[in-house]
């Protein structure tokens, strides 16, 4: 028999008597007045965005059944639900109006950040229509043509206090004819207006938390309506009558006639599926490893779980407790006679070391009278039962386990170290350090005299130290390389590789292991001498000058470590990293290549290809190589031979030397995960955040204490992620972000595209092509299905079948369905002729965004050159990370040659190359290089010899942001637009959550040397502002672009450049 539970209540909607709302991803309804709550779905999908029809007998919302969002109706009874759009976009449902049903889309659009209304009618879904109000988020319609429209509005709960540039606004058009003005003005974060009677109702946080509020439609006489103090008001609806909203996961009734808010009392019964426990599989959450002393024994850890067992056979035990608490860098201990490791736990929300005694698996120690920080990781002492480890306060810290001695070795005030080992004997400890912003040392320290000294002399990096096995050398990877790679398509050159192993040798009296020499020396060693326990003895005179490069190519050396008479290194190769950046989420390893350099032979070897990782075993007779989630044990004296590897595919035996992790049982218990996960998250903030002062000014101990009962109340891990966006909403601070993590399985199936705008002729019943998108016809990967070669289907064109099924009654995409990235069969008509029918085989697109982006692109360009007459070029860059950085050059390299240059960077996702781009456009143009049979070219090399201007919008954000102020900082020209997203707190994601669930922290604030800290929470403000209108949209207009134009002209004709034919020769 099921108990009553309160459930994490959202999206709530009315009609009279009757509340719909969702909880654990489905539709529920309860009476007005509270009760029983009756569960309406059952779905496969997350469902969202529910409204009432303005009859009450449908429930429109967003659903996902079929892994995108879009547009689903449901009886308000109960009953199947269907699907009215199949857009595969980005699709949220706002409102019914006239019988029709009102969503928000990025369909269509050449950036997924921007949304524009749609319509859609339910009584026959192919009548989709775009609404030509331009940029919007969200509408409610008043009296007859009246319009409320929401911009840049969305949950406010998610950052709290938003005050930047895309902070939502409302627009008043009381007459239908698309002359907005602002509703009213105030210092606030709009959202969710909703028109009734002669009032305006919206949520506002511009006294501090969230509540609803009303004005009249002239944007007098401000109300508030509701009094919360904790939770942000978020989503309401209306029926006219009583607008429901949640706030801190319970759903409430503001009654209008009485201005009164009450909660729902909801009596909610229910089997939470979702929290029941599972099993996944070890490798789709693997974390990391590591081995025995002999490498015959393993720990691993998978979704924050620690187990230990023998490589091939036996027993796989769990280390610890079973669930509810993170076990990270599980590690083996290097003790002769006891079988022990040491991990760090974060039981009771405390991160902290404990040891294990692996015999009996029971925890026998723990260390938590020390603030370790994040620990990032550990290494083990080979002689004493000691760590090192290294935390995100860039501290390098010794730990005496035996009597919890703590010893601070260094820390850096710069940069991480990079790199730290033992030495055989386990007195001295080899680490890298940064010695300032430009430059890292190896450095060594003395545990006996508690001693540092610097080792090496860097030209930029040494890092990744480690001791010879017999203490005669320390090895490291230094970046002192610099032969440039020449840039094919510029004038320009890279350091790609720059890295070479090197070694020093510990004592004056030793040669380098690279001359024959030592190995005749050596040879009348007795046996007995080299048995003996290694001491490590080290000349520090000069030492900085002992060092000696391996006699290897430069590469891009990754890791290095060292076996007996071996040492093993790791190099990556140089590739491009558009395909990389486009997955910020995946789990992708990159592919290394394992080398040694064997030094009894003098020769460098390939061990294996295709690795990610490696570790070598304290004995120096196994590697173990991590491949990609896989992991094999071999000896390093028998490098797997291409038969052997043909040989030992998909075998876990010795021989082979893989490890099959299925052995691994992986137990999920949500709940106490969700716990542990929503403290990890508040811990990382603690340990990152950048303004330790902004912290403890919020109280960021209490905002635990707030968030974490609301833990007992979700039951799918989409309550959990939006749980964790409203706890890090309190931080009031850009870049907090979560996202990914393992949600409830459903099919995804993508729509095939075919880079058009199709519409219905309601008089034939026919779908009609009314544009063909232009993109790059020359790009496999982005080419228009419907252009190139032996594709003869043009604009006016009437599309019939799909795949020989007639569309007619069906829309196109209902078809594609399924068909993404595959070849279909299409069959034309011509516009004039149905008759006229041609069949083709055409290849759809995955995704439609790049191929409009390109098109938006080169119809700016081309506008700009015809509006200019060729005088002007134009760019636009869509990011600051690498794909920006490409798309920059791919248009600035040829649009310089222009007078003048418009850089156009709306939209602008933000990133980390805006140096690399202000660099280019603010070398100085001072003179001409000449030659007989050519144009002369301009000194600086592609510098731009005229005006420029740079357009701006509320949409460039993070280093869209910092691009934008440092344009007007540079007095590069002028800014024009809107005021920008004003976000420039940087991330680093690098520390996941136990089921892969990615959180960031915003921890590198940005100073500018004019405005200070201030373009955070703010934006910074153009020169001159022009806002693009929902008339201007109407119209076709641009109204900002056509102002630069206007700008750099204008600059032209008082300032003309000197032209080529300007110069005259001696």
């Amino acid at each position: 028999m099921s108990e009553e539970f309160n459930g994490y209540y959202r999206f709530p909607t009315i009609y009279n008597d009757q509340i719909a709302f969702v909880a654990e991803d489905d539709i529920w309804v309860v009476s007005s007045s509270g009760g029983v709550a009756r569960r309406l779905t059952s779905n496969v999908g997350e469902i969202s965005d529910l409204t009432f029809s303005e009859d009450g007998k449908w429930i429109a919302f967003t659903g996902r059944d079929e892994g995108v969002p879009d547009v689903y109706i449901i009886p308000s009874t109960g009953g199947v639900p269907i699907r009215l759009t199949y857009l595969g976009a980005n699709s949220k449902v706002l409102c019914w109006h006239d019988g029709k049903i009102i969503f928000s889309s990025n369909y269509t659009q050449p950036f997924k950040r921007i949304t524009s209304l749609w319509e859609v009618d339910v009584e026959d879904k192919r009548k989709l229509k775009q609404l030509d109000f331009g940029i919007a988020t969200e509408i409610s319609f008043g009296k007859e043509k009246g319009i409320v429209l929401g911009r840049k509005t969305g949950d406010p709960a998610r950052w709290k206090k938003y005050r930047g540039g895309t902070a939502g606004e409302l627009l008043m058009d009381v007459e239908g004819n698309y002359n907005f003005r602002k509703l009213i003005d105030l210092k606030s974060n709009f959202a969710n207006p909703i028109w009734i009677q002669d009032r305006i109702y919206f949520v506002s946080d511009h006294e501090d938390v969230a509540n609803i509020y009303s004005c009249t439609v002239e944007g007098k006489d401000l109300k508030k309506h509701t009094y919360h103090n904790d939770f942000y008001v978020r989503n309401p609806k209306s029926d006219g009558n009583n607008i429901v909203y949640h706030a801190g996961s319970d759903i409430y009734i503001l009654n209008l006639s009485t201005n009164v808010s009450e909660k729902v009392d909801i009596k909610y019964y229910s089997t939470l599926p979702q929290r029941n426990r599972k099993f996944v599989e070890s490798t789709q959450y693997f974390e990391g490893f590591s081995i025995s002393k002999d490498a015959e024994n393993l720990i691993s850890t998978h979704r924050g779980k620690s187990f230990y067992y023998n490589n091939w056979y036996g027993p796989v035990k769990q280390l610890g407790k079973e669930s509810g608490v993170r076990y990270r860098l599980t590690t083996y201990l290097n003790l002769e006679d006891e079988e022990k490791a040491v991990t760090i736990s974060d039981e009771n929300n405390n991160e902290h070391i404990e040891v294990y005694d692996l015999k009996s698996g029971n925890l026998i120690d723990k260390v938590e009278e020390y603030d370790l920080g994040r620990v990032m990781n550990i290494v083990a002492s080979p002689k004493d039962e000691e760590i090192l480890l290294t935390n995100q306060r860039n501290e390098l810290i010794l730990i005496d386990l035996r009597n919890h001695k703590k010893i601070d070795v260094d820390k850096s005030t710069v940069g991480p170290i990079n790199g730290y080992s033992f030495s055989p004997d386990g007195r001295w400890i080899a680490y890298s350090k940064f010695i300032n912003s430009k430059q890292a040392a190896i450095m060594i320290f003395d545990k006996v005299k508690g001693e540092m000294q610097q080792v090496t002399e860097p030209i930029l990096l040494d890092v990744d130290p480690v001791f010879d096995p017999d203490g005669k050398y320390l090895y490291f990877i230094s970046y002192r390389i610099f032969n440039p790679i020449e840039d094919r398509l510029q004038m320009n050159a890279a350091f790609a590789k720059g890295t070479k192993p090197y070694l020093i040798t510990l004592k004056k009296d030793i040669f380098s292991p690279f001359q024959e020499i030592i190995k005749e020396e050596e040879k009348g060693k007795d046996k007995e001498e080299e048995e003996e326990e290694i001491k490590v003895d080290i000349d520090f005179d000069n030492i900085a000058d002992r060092i000696i490069p391996f006699p290897v190519s430069e590469e891009r050396y990754v890791n290095i470590q060292a076996a007996k008479d071996k040492v093993f290194y790791t190099i990556s190769t140089v590739s491009g990293v558009l395909e990389d950046e486009e997955d910020m989420l995946s789990e992708k390893h990159e592919k290394l290549t394992l080398k040694y350099y064997d030094l009894i032979e003098k020769e460098e070897k390939t061990y294996l290809e295709g690795i990610s990782e490696f570790q070598i075993s304290e004995d120096k007779e196994k590697i173990a190589i991590l491949i990609d989630d896989g992991l094999r044990i071999l000896k390093i004296s028998n490098p797997p031979s291409p038969e052997q590897e043909k040989e030992c595919e998909n075998k876990y035996t010795r021989k082979c030397g893989w490890i099959d992790f299925h052995r691994v049982n992986v137990e999920v218990q949500p709940l106490l995960e969700w716990r542990q996960m929503l403290c990890e998250a508040w811990r990382l903030q603690k340990f990152y955040f950048w303004n330790k002062d902004k912290l403890d000014e919020i109280e960021w101990d209490k905002i635990l204490e707030k968030y974490y009962p609301l833990v007992e109340r979700i039951a799918t891990r989409t309550e959990f992620s939006d749980l964790i966006w409203e706890m890090q909403g309190e931080l009031k601070s850009s870049h907090a972000y979560e996202m990914g993590g393992e949600y409830k399985p459903k099919p995804v199936y993508k729509i095939g595209y075919l880079g058009a705008d199709l519409i219905l002729d309601e008089d034939r019943n026919l779908y009609k092509i009314s544009h063909i998108v232009k993109g790059d016809i020359w790009d496999e990967k982005n080419k228009p299905p419907l252009l190139g070669p032996g594709v003869e289907v043009k604009e006016g064109d009437y599309l019939l079948s799909i795949n020989g099924i007639e569309i007619k009654d069906k829309i196109p995409n209902e078809i594609l369905v399924n068909y993404s990235g595959k070849d279909v069969e299409i069959v034309v008509s011509n516009g004039d002729n149905i008759e006229h029918k041609r069949k083709y085989v055409v290849k759809t697109l995955k995704d439609e965004t790049s191929l409009r982006y390109r098109e938006w692109v080169e119809q700016n360009k081309k506008y700009v050159h015809e509006k200019t007459d060729s005088r002007i070029g134009y760019i636009h860059i869509p990011d600051m990370g690498y794909t920006g950085y490409a798309e920059f050059h791919r248009n600035f390299l040829s649009e310089v040659k222009y007078d003048g240059l418009i850089i156009d960077v709306r939209v602008n996702s933000g990133g980390f190359v805006s140096s690399m781009i202000l660099d280019k456009l603010n070398r100085k143009f001072i003179g001409y290089d000449l030659s007989p049979y050519r144009e002369a070219e301009a000194y600086q090399y592609d510098s731009v010899r005229g005006p420029m201007v740079a357009i701006t919008n509320e949409f460039a954000g993070s280093d869209g942001d910092i691009f934008s102020h440092s344009f007007k900082l540079l007095k590069l020209g002028k800014l024009i637009g809107k005021r920008t997203w004003g976000g420039v707190i940087g991330i680093w994601p690098r520390n996941p959550l136990v089921d892969h669930t990615i959180t960031t922290q915003p921890e590198m604030a940005f100073w500018f040397k004019d405005v200070g800290w201030d373009v955070e929470n703010y934006g910074t403000d153009p020169d001159i502002e022009i806002d693009i209108t929902p008339k201007d949209y109407k119209e076709k207009k641009d109204p900002q672009l056509d102002m630069a134009i206007e700008i750099v002209l204008k600059d032209l004709n008082e300032n003309p450049p000197i032209g080529p034919k300007d110069i005259k020769k001696p």
